[in-house]
């Protein structure tokens, strides 16, 4: 090795120093992906009840209970790291300012947008109205309760106090075919899979943790396969995160039975 590589890897060790981060440290983080898709024809979701206010009934806005693409990709879903009552995790430093940035949840179209919110105990939910008629967003959390009308074009701040540990349900009492939902943790380890069905969550420190798998239909998604293990009856499980890598659970496939 020449003395100018020497002197480069020197200086890379200075600068670990510098920032309190060991190299070996540096690489103690890791990601989790994967993709969910329905096994088996696609349930049909029946259309909702939209009987109130004419601007609703121009919208009509779709049933979104359980969304589903041409490819069988189910969006939706939820996977978060579940600590339990006493359970702590480490942070990664790029979520530093998360806290301090809000997440919105808007009444837009006579829905709640996006239909599964996620946000950290702390942070700021921007309620906000999109609508030109009034609605009222109400969250039955165990730990976390709000209920208030939203006048239309009103944005009104409300911060989350306590993580839940299951998601929580969200609705209009005006309108009571708009539903959402709601998942509050102490971390920012949490997903909820695209329309094309994928997940992934960045930077969770490397080694085994327990992962909660859940959607609105079934509530607990519960023995599932994928290529990291299976989940059990509570739709938990324990899967390793790589360091400086990324644990790829591949298609993690969801009986249409369980949807119904």
């Amino acid at each position: 090795m020449s003395t100018k590589t020497l002197t480069v890897w020197g200086l890379i060790f200075v600068l670990f120093v510098a920032w309190g981060v060991s190299p070996a440290a540096a690489a103690e983080w890791g990601s989790l992906k994967g993709r969910f898709v329905v096994e088996g024809a696609p349930p049909t979701i029946p259309p909702l009840v939209v009987s109130k206010d004419e601007f609703c009934i121009k919208t009509n806005p779709t049933n979104e209970l359980v969304v589903v693409d041409d490819n069988g990709n189910l969006a939706n879903a939820v996977v978060y790291v579940f600590l339990g009552r006493r359970g702590k995790i480490d942070i990664h430093p790029d979520y530093e300012s998360q806290l301090s940035e809000p997440v919105v949840l808007d009444n837009k179209g006579c829905s709640f947008h996006p239909h599964v919110a996620l946000i950290r105990a702390g942070q700021t939910l921007d309620i906000k109205n999109s609508d030109p008629v009034g609605h009222n967003t109400k969250i039955d959390g165990s730990k976390n309760s709000f209920n208030q009308t939203i006048p239309d074009g009103a944005n009104i701040p409300y911060v989350v106090q306590q993580a839940e540990s299951m998601p929580a349900p969200v609705s209009c009492s005006i309108h009571p075919f708009m539903r959402g939902v709601l998942l509050v943790q102490d971390h920012p380890y949490m997903a909820a899979s695209a329309e094309d069905g994928t997940f992934e969550i960045k930077n969770l420190p490397a080694g085994e943790h327990e992962f909660q798998f859940w959607h609105e239909a079934p509530g607990y998604l519960k023995n599932l396969k994928s290529q990291g293990g299976s989940t059990d009856r509570r739709g938990r499980a324990k899967l390793t995160i790589p360091a400086g890598g990324t644990l790829d659970l591949g298609d993690i496939k969801v009986p249409a039975s369980m949807l119904q």
